[in-house]
């Protein structure tokens, strides 16, 4: 079967299947459609929260206008979280405060690897407790908490004490009621403040 666009793609898999394909399976099917393709699973993971989401739609494959446009749309958006959360992650590990009045980075905590993955950033308060800081450009899901939890638990194994701090612009409501059970969580909403300096 050929296909217009990776779109497309996806939506006739998800059809088939009456699911998200796994991501490898995906991968192969995409390569060999499109070999020049930059796929990778960060697309894998936006056309699934996308299809989840409702903002791509089953039937949305008859909506498919010019191919290179929606691809390339879809690249866009995609480099620009990445590009946001780096921006993000920069900036805070510069200004920890901005989060919690004394904390501080941890030596080496910068995408601190644990047993659970790598840590956007470990903070130490001032308590001296490990503080484990997962960003979210966008909205936070299900999935960013588990992630968070899982560093919680690797720290914790050798330290008692630690604590997490989701950051997110905004986050899913099944986020926020889990964050009410779990005390030694919290979540953090970041606002975006434009500056804008000459280039001459």
């Amino acid at each position: 079967m050929t296909y217009r666009t990776i779109k497309e793609l996806v939506i006739r898999q998800y059809e088939s299947l009456g699911r998200m394909p796994p991501y490898e399976q995906l991968t192969a099917l995409v390569r060999e459609s499109f070999p020049h393709s930059k796929w990778k699973e960060t697309h894998y993971a936006w056309y699934k929260s996308q299809i989840k989401t409702g903002r791509i739609t089953v039937a949305g494959a008859q909506e498919i206008d010019d191919p290179e446009d929606i691809d390339a749309e879809v690249e866009i958006a995609i480099e620009a979280r990445v590009s946001m959360e780096r921006d993000l992650h920069a900036y805070l590990a510069k200004n920890l405060t901005k989060i919690e009045p004394g904390l501080r980075l941890h030596d080496g905590g910068v995408e601190y690897q644990t047993g659970a993955g790598r840590i956007d950033i470990l903070a130490v308060d001032d308590s001296d407790r490990f503080v484990a800081i997962e960003l979210k450009a966008g909205r936070a899901t299900d999935s960013a908490l588990g992630q968070l939890l899982g560093y919680v638990g690797a720290l914790s194994e050798p330290r008692k004490d630690v604590r997490g701090i989701l950051v997110a612009f905004e986050f899913d409501e099944r986020v926020i009621y889990a964050s009410r059970a779990l005390p030694n969580v919290h979540l953090m909403k970041y606002a975006v403040d434009f500056r804008f300096d000459r280039a001459e």
